[in-house]
């Protein structure tokens, strides 16, 4: 006999990685491969220990205040959904500038959907944002069901993107031996360097390029003011990495003034032995027209076919608004594989949301 859905059977539980009862990974695990099935098939599934790991890390991440729930239906004892929402720390160099926003996750079971178990989530959130006086609540999402319910809530789409893909068979490696050969030629003068760890004579530079860059990156309607990395905060990144077995690669394009002028950076995850991930790929303002973006990529794919012979896909995210480097990808064969909206709400309208009103 199938029992009616009740709501109040619903509990939702802090989920804390530090100190989880064997018991509780056991439902976390069977949660994941639920929601992997439906989201990404085709991709390779994160085996326990690296996902029990990279949690924990997250936990200890320290330019955010992360927390995490899970969701359970009290009669079955099954985990049916999961939440996490986030904050700066007061340490954080980006903290000053967005000291107003809380980023927020959440998911379900197909099963579980449009039953309330959202709104019920969100009246937690509202009463932790409203009592860490944050203003804004941002949140992404690249399924139907999650981007219905940014909508449902009164969320504005403030920003687009894409995760592309590349398929490494359908490279024109002509072409990309050109923009290989075409950069030293347009930028004689300019060094191509690649490095596994940013040296330290470097890295103040490298930090403040790097912030540059990603900070030229449309974001839309976000209100979100700059991510600041130091080379404290990039260390804490690449020790983060290795604690996970992770390889990660950047091309950097020196001018004969020592200024870093351009970068692109690789992140290959072993688990993950088919793919790789590229990262940022930038080019300070006052370098470009010199095709600097076209030569560290067209160097990047040549790197992956020799030194990572069992990579088939690359993949990157780029914002729907960023046509420059959109238009590199899509000469370079780079095809959507999702289409992702982030929503950003205020905390006031989430609470008139919440009132009914």
């Amino acid at each position: 006999m199938r029992t009616e859905f009740n709501i109040d059977n619903i509990e939702i539980k802090k989920f804390n990685p530090m100190d989880c009862p064997e018991k509780e990974w056991v439902l976390y695990h069977e949660y994941r491969k639920i929601r992997h099935q439906e989201t990404n098939p085709e991709d390779p599934f994160t085996p326990n220990e690296i996902s029990e790991k990279n949690l924990k890390m997250l936990m200890q991440h320290p330019e955010m205040e992360i927390f995490l729930f899970t969701f359970m239906d009290s009669l079955t004892e099954k985990k049916i959904g999961e939440m996490l929402y986030g904050i700066f720390r007061e340490t954080s160099p980006s903290y000053e500038g967005n000291k107003h926003l809380m980023q927020f996750d959440m998911s379900l079971l197909p099963e579980y959907r449009r039953k309330g178990i959202g709104k019920k989530a969100l009246k937690m959130v509202y009463d932790f944002a409203t009592e860490k006086e944050k203003s804004v609540l941002i949140a992404s999402s690249d399924e139907a069901d999650g981007k219905g319910f940014l909508k449902a809530i009164g969320a504005q789409t403030a920003l687009s993107g894409v995760e592309n893909r590349l398929n490494l068979e359908d490279v024109d490696w002509e072409m990309v031996e050109n923009w290989a050969n075409e950069g030293p030629s347009r930028s004689p003068e300019t060094e191509l360097k690649l490095v596994y760890s940013i040296p330290d004579d470097i890295i103040e530079q490298y930090a403040k390029v790097y912030t540059e860059t990603l900070n030229q990156q449309p974001l839309g309607d976000l209100d979100i003011k700059a991510i600041i990395f130091t080379p404290e905060s990039l260390r804490e990144m690449e020790k983060r990495r290795d604690a996970l077995g992770r390889k990660h690669l950047t091309y950097m394009t020196i001018e004969p003034n020592g200024d870093i002028s351009g970068l692109t950076e690789l992140l290959f995850r072993p688990e993950r032995e088919n793919m790789i991930e590229q990262l940022l790929t930038g080019v300070k303002q006052e370098y470009r027209g010199r095709g600097l973006g076209k030569w560290l990529k067209a160097i990047m794919l040549k790197n992956i076919k020799e030194d990572f012979p069992q990579v088939k896909i690359v993949r990157t995210d780029n914002a729907t608004t960023n046509a420059p480097m959109l238009s590199i990808n899509e000469r370079l064969g780079f095809k959507i594989h999702k289409e992702a909206i982030t929503g950003q709400i205020q905390i006031d309208g989430l609470g008139k949301y919440l009132e009914g009103k």
